[in-house]
């Protein structure tokens, strides 16, 4: 079986875009309960939402990033 290396860049990069995937569920959990003139403690009680949202776009990109590694090898 063939040993593989992840690099700390690459580390460092999924790291990011987890961070980033987590701020904007974090950002769009904000904004609704400024839309629909929610109690502010919805920010920590629906942490669950975010998280799973936060999952979702890092799983979507990742599905983007992939699709377009796909066409650049050929």
């Amino acid at each position: 079986m063939k040993d593989t290396l992840i690099t700390a860049q690459r580390k460092k990069t999924e790291l990011i875009t987890a961070g980033v995937c987590f701020l904007l569920a974090f950002l769009l959990n904000v904004g609704c309960i400024l839309y629909y003139k929610t109690p502010f403690s919805d920010i920590f009680s629906q942490i669950g939402y975010v998280t799973v949202i936060a999952v979702a776009l890092y799983l979507i990109w990742t599905g983007i990033r992939l699709i377009i590694w796909l066409f650049r090898k050929k």
